[in-house]
């Protein structure tokens, strides 16, 4: 892990910082350009973790501010930068030749250095750097050479600072150290996590603060430091809107002018008096600055923002005035804002950053992307002559090419240990996005034994995630425990526990419910079937009552005089089918005269050669 130390330079000419590559970036303050990009080669150099810039040489000013007095100071002053390397160690690297002039002597950090402070104007001979081994260590700069050694503690230090024969440490907590004594003389009781963050702010010789940063913590925390507060709380704080990356700290008539750079890449500038200081609430920033891009050039509706990567009030060309570096890491440009009284908010457009582009373009045109639709046979008759014979690839041999799958198991194994030796994340990704359980059965079947303890703490690892994630694992460990077996229980019942911990508390926790669930599942079921059957039914009632109950299809003429000629063939010989219904039609009519008590008299209406005297469908008509 790299530092985020940024840096000005003394005078303020050059700024620099370390990316996250490993590589020392300096920039052009004045051009905002690239002004050197030092690469530590793994081989022969150790990467540098932090740094500090170093004037050597006399400082002193001349009175006359003639060109020779000038030519002579610079010839007499040479910038420097104090690099902390991750095996301990500190080199001076020269900004004039780009190389790294000379290492310091001694036996240095046991672990790589975390932070370096440099004050010229406390001492200029004397070098402090903070490893990540709990010691403190103070080297010489004109003898390069260590010089003594603090064993603050067995806690891994970030920060720290030194003044008046006192030692401030950063970890989780904030610890001034008395280097005559050895001995601790306060505790700073604030930040709940580790200080990335730590500046010396002296307002004169008696009055002493710091001011401290966390990782986890938006807020920032000022300290008294002089001997008469005995105080653990700090005597200020002010707000961000999330963790802050850059503090740059200057008095001017006794009042604090602090601007500070917060993750997202807003600057929060801060104008407090130092005799007004409370602890009450937090300080608000007086005001913000933001940059986003011109919407207009770029034709787009969405508005983008490029963040603030540096801000200083020390380097500024007017007092009212504060040098903004915003963009990447690779492309910072570098701009003197104007501070307004009455606007809080500053929103400050500009037009997009082109200069990534077209280097992204230039590489683009220098690669080259081989041509595969041809390929180039050569044997040993036609290897000598100039020209070859093309031979296209048949299409039956293209299609067999697509229907073989990409991965196999060979290819799986390859890079599933690769994944876990050198701990990359995208290749495990890769691998484990796999589900098919054969295809997982046969890389396991190749897995070497060493790499079973590995592949199982990425496995339990996995096991704490989403459940798709949870899915996948559980198929790869099921596949990993039937044959590896016998290498798991080579580890031993106390080794086999703590490995299986994770994922037995995972699977533990996600069953105890399991009965529950199932029990509510089933009656859930029961109440949708129920649901739906009821649905059903009164579908059906619904089409019922809408039919038709009775349906009457009314026989042509030609059906009626087959019947009747059907009939006359039944009756017996000398009778006539006619005279039948005369002889019901006489006695309807001696019926239909017989009268009803008011007098009056009810006729029946023949149709077809049927009476329609039903009890329920037939018409009556009354006469008078």
């Amino acid at each position: 892990m790299f530092s985020i130390a940024r840096e000005f330079s003394p005078c303020g000419k050059y700024c620099a910082h370390i990316s996250q590559q490993g590589k020392f970036i300096v920039h052009n303050v004045e051009t905002s350009a690239i002004h050197q990009v030092y690469t530590p080669n793994m081989h022969l150099n150790v990467p540098c973790t932090s740094f500090a810039w170093v004037q050597v040489g006399d400082q002193a000013k001349p009175k006359k501010k003639s060109k020779k007095a000038r030519a002579s100071l610079t010839e007499h002053v040479q910038l420097l930068v104090a690099f902390g390397t991750s095996k301990g160690g500190v080199a001076f690297y020269n900004l004039a030749t780009a190389t790294i002039e000379r290492s310091f002597k001694g036996d240095g950090h046991s672990a790589p250095i975390t932070a370096i402070y440099f004050n010229a104007a406390h001492d200029p001979d004397t070098l402090y750097s903070a490893g990540a081994d709990g010691k403190v260590i103070e080297w010489s700069v004109s003898q390069c050479c260590q010089r003594q050694v603090h064993q603050i503690g067995v806690e891994k230090l970030t920060c720290v600072l030194a003044h008046a024969g006192k030692i401030l440490t950063g970890a989780k907590q904030l610890k001034l150290w008395n280097t005559e004594t050895g001995t601790v003389e306060r505790t700073l009781i604030g930040h709940t996590a580790n200080t990335q963050l730590l500046q010396l702010l002296a307002l004169d010789e008696d009055n002493v603060y710091a001011l401290s940063g966390s990782v986890n913590d938006r807020n920032l925390s000022l300290w008294a430091l002089d001997d008469d507060e005995d105080s653990t709380s700090p005597v200020a704080a002010f707000a961000l809107d999330d963790v802050p990356e850059y503090v740059s700290p200057k008095i001017v008539e006794r009042k604090l002018h602090l601007i500070a750079v917060s993750r997202t890449g807003v600057a929060h500038y801060f104008i407090r008096d130092m005799g007004k200081l409370s602890v009450k609430k937090p300080y608000r920033a007086a005001h913000t600055f933001e940059i986003a891009i011109d919407t207009v050039s770029t034709k787009k509706q969405a508005v983008d923002r490029l963040p603030v990567f540096v801000a200083t009030v020390q380097y500024a060309a007017q007092q009212e005035q504060i040098l903004l570096g915003y963009g990447t890491e690779l492309c910072v440009r570098f701009e003197h804002i104007a501070i307004e009284e009455d606007v809080k908010q500053n929103v400050i457009i500009r037009e997009p950053m082109n200069v990534m582009e077209s280097k992204k373009k230039e590489g683009e045109l220098k690669a080259k992307t081989p041509i595969v639709d041809s390929v180039e046979y050569l044997n040993p008759v036609n290897s000598a002559r100039k020209s070859v014979k093309v031979v296209e690839i048949p299409m039956e041999v293209r299609l067999e090419n697509l229907s073989t799958p990409k991965t196999s198991s060979k290819n799986m194994i390859h890079l599933l240990v690769q994944g876990l030796h050198s701990r990359d994340a995208s290749l495990l990704r890769s691998v484990f996005a796999v589900d098919d359980q054969e295809m997982v059965h046969q890389t396991l079947s190749r897995l070497p034994s060493q790499y079973v303890s590995p592949l199982l703490n990425e496995l339990s690892h996995m096991m704490q995630m989403k459940t798709i994630h949870v899915k996948t694992a559980v198929c790869w460990l099921k596949s990993l425990i039937t044959l590896h077996a016998s290498q798991l229980m080579a580890l031993g019942s106390t080794n086999l526990l703590a490995n299986f911990s994770t994922c037995l508390g995972v699977i533990e926790f996600r069953v105890e419910h399991l009965n529950a669930l199932s029990r509510l599942r089933g009656r859930l079921g029961l109440l949708i079937d129920q649901i739906d059957r009821s649905k059903n039914q009164a579908a059906n009632l619904d089409d019922k009552t809408s039919g038709n109950v009775l349906v009457y299809q009314e026989g042509d003429d030609s059906d009626v005089d087959s019947m009747l000629e059907k009939d006359d063939a039944d009756l017996p010989e000398g009778s006539s089918n006619e005279e039948m219904y005369d002889e019901d039609d006489g006695e309807e009519e001696e019926e239909d005269e017989t009268p009803y008590a008011n007098g009056e008299k009810m006729s029946s209406r023949r149709q077809n050669g049927h009476s329609a005297k039903d009890s329920d469908d037939e018409s009556m008509e009354v006469s008078d």
